[in-house]
């Protein structure tokens, strides 16, 4: 051995342990619990800690006085708990205890450490803890950086959409009764122009002014995170039954954002559409919550947008401030979706509510009042009396009921001649099985009572049937004759038919989720219109109807929409599906070149069969 070489022990001796101990600057402490007096084991000037050698009543100085980080006292909370009201199994036994928490440091600042703790019990109260405080904080930053790189977003600063929703969900399991957050999207108007007019990083740009004025009016008591490009999700944690403060948060977010920008001589406008879901009012979990934001954002956009909405539980109709104009009548804008967007607004609504009658006594209102109709109706078949009874019924002002109880007198005989009217008249056609009269003074004498009594003077109906089954039948009446009905009330008739045989009137039958499926592949694929489903994520097509298969010779597979249909390298211009929220029920109807005419085209989510993992679009587009 050299000069000035240290020996090599023989075996783990002191030196060793100190030697170690040394390296991992481990202060070792006892804990007298029963009198709560702590003391440590050496003088702890030689450590980095601001800590005295010996603390008097060391649980009330740990958690009222300055040696602990004040963001702490949870942590601390969670570790008194787990120390004094956490019983042993058995008397006198011990136990080991460990916690992370921050530690004061002589220059101002908190340190990582962690306690660790063996803890004496005298019977079940606990008497001694031997324990020591490991230096953490090198690998504890290390490790929250590493964890901040992962869950926030790098532009904004604000959690990103995995993250804000782990913490929102989190949040909701944990809070009582009495709180009463709210959920709130916050989505863009017009950014997509500001960036592709003025380029990414002015849209940057955009962005961060778009960021800092939602931590403005929100930080204080909210979630906040950034969940899509342009797209933001705040959590207001309490509203305590005033729904005032939260309200004037939105408000003056939309007055601060309502703004142009301006690059040179190129002024382009800016604004911020609100959706708002309020705990337990429209659902008690992240999920639910964040579809009824997400329709109410959509109530905002399609009202105009630089606006709110607060959730109702409709189609449409929610509660809306706005900052320049105010919005359609609910009504209107309910009918206007309905008549423009049949199929879609069904969908929609069926998959908002998930309930059948629901959508079917909206539905038959719908009818109604866009055809001016007076009576809408179904009857269901009863296959062992051969009786129709009826189901669902819509009136006009006009209309005349046949429920029984609706007349005061037996009517009977009137009904079952009316019926005997519609039944004769039903034949095949390429809408469906069909029953047409303009005009029922001409369709027999032994009629005219029972159609002057019941006001029945003109009327299409259609048989609903399952499989092979006949299950019923929807019937539209007027008082007026003659009346001619249009190829888009018959349409209409017959797929609303067709989904009430399907889907709507066996929904909560004994079949399976693939029959459903089944019934709606069906649907669609007998629509005239071009449909398909698309992954939101790849463009790949999942499922395309019998209108593009017979239009498209050798269609390739595995390739996006753009490429597979239209022979483009990129996504068709004005394409809706980026338009689109991931999880949201909204549609997006827009104009495109892509047929090699314009094509009104309408896209919304959608779940398919068992690709509910997958991000998924049905497009709609006018063929002709």
């Amino acid at each position: 051995m050299k000069d000035g070489q240290a020996a090599i022990p023989a075996k783990f001796n002191k030196e060793v342990y100190d030697l170690l101990n040394d390296v991992e600057r481990l202060l070792y402490f006892t804990w007298h619990m029963h009198t709560d007096v702590l003391e440590f084991t050496e003088s702890t000037a030689g450590y980095a800690y601001d800590l005295p050698d010996r603390i008097e009543d060391a649980s009330t100085n740990l958690w009222g006085g300055k040696l602990l980080h004040p963001d702490d006292m949870s942590l601390l909370e969670s570790f008194f708990d787990q120390l004094f009201w956490t019983k042993p199994d058995a008397p006198d036994e011990k136990k080991r205890a460990v916690s992370k928490l921050r530690i004061k440091a002589r220059n101002g600042e908190y340190l990582w450490v962690e306690f660790r703790l063996l803890i004496y019990y005298e019977g079940f109260l606990p008497h001694t803890a031997y324990g020591c405080i490991c230096d953490i904080n090198e690998q504890q930053v290390r490790q929250l950086k590493l964890q901040r790189e992962i869950e926030y977003d790098d532009l904004t600063g604000f959690l990103n959409k995995a993250a804000c929703r782990k913490r929102i969900e989190r949040y909701l399991a944990d809070i009582s009764e009495e709180t009463k957050p709210a959920l709130i999207i916050v989505d863009a108007d017009g950014f997509k122009a500001i960036n592709d007019t003025f380029g990414h990083l002015f849209g940057d740009g955009v962005l961060k002014d778009m960021a800092a004025a939602i931590n403005k009016h929100f930080h204080d008591t909210s979630i906040i995170g950034r969940i899509g490009g342009d797209e933001f999700l705040v959590l207001y944690r309490d509203t305590k039954d005033d729904l005032s403060a939260m309200k004037k948060a939105a408000l003056g977010l939309i007055d601060e954002l309502n703004r142009n920008y301006q690059n040179k001589d190129v002024r382009l406008p800016f604004s911020v559409s609100v959706g708002i879901a309020l705990f337990p009012d429209h659902g008690n979990e992240y999920t639910e919550l964040f579809k009824h934001a997400d329709r109410a954002l959509y109530e905002s956009k399609s009202n105009g947008k630089n606006q709110y909405h607060i959730y109702q539980p409709s189609l449409i109709g929610n509660t809306s401030v706005k900052s320049d104009r105010d919005p359609l009548h609910t009504a209107d804008m309910q009918e206007k979706a309905f008549k423009d967007n049949m199929l879609e607004f069904i969908f929609s609504f069926l998959y908002e509510t998930n309930d059948p009658d629901a959508t079917i006594s909206l539905c038959l209102s719908m009818f109604g009042k866009q055809f001016e109709l007076d009576r809408v109706a179904i009857d269901r078949y009863n296959k062992t009396t051969n009786q129709y009874t009826n189901a669902f019924e819509w009136l006009s002002p006009n209309g005349v009921s046949l429920r029984a109880d609706a007349h005061d007198k037996d009517v009977s005989d009137l009904i079952n001649m009316r019926n005997e009217m519609i039944l004769s008249r039903y034949k095949p056609t390429p809408y469906g099985v069909l029953s047409l009269c303009r005009d029922t003074g001409k369709a027999g004498s032994e009629y005219q009572a029972a159609a002057n009594y019941l006001r029945v003077h003109s009327f299409a109906h259609c048989r609903i049937t399952h499989g092979t089954e006949d299950i019923g039948c929807l019937g539209f009446e007027s008082n007026k004759a003659p009346r001619t009905f249009t190829k888009e009330e018959i349409s209409d008739l017959s797929i609303f038919s067709v989904l009430l045989g399907n889907i709507l009137l066996v929904r909560n039958d004994d079949h399976s989720v693939q029959q459903e499926n089944d019934h709606l592949r069906d649907v669609l694929d007998h629509m005239q219109e071009f449909i398909y489903i698309v992954d939101k994520d790849s463009y790949e097509p999942i499922f395309f109807n019998q209108t593009i298969r017979q239009g498209i010779a050798g269609i390739s597979v595995n390739q996006p929409c753009y490429k597979r249909f239209h022979r483009y390298e990129k996504p068709c211009k004005n394409c809706p599906l980026s338009r689109l929220s991931r999880e949201g029920n909204e549609y997006i109807d827009v104009t495109l070149d892509n047929w090699g005419a314009p094509t009104n085209t309408r896209a919304y989510n959608i779940h398919w069969e068992d690709q509910r993992n997958r991000s998924l679009a049905l497009i709609i587009q006018d063929a002709f």
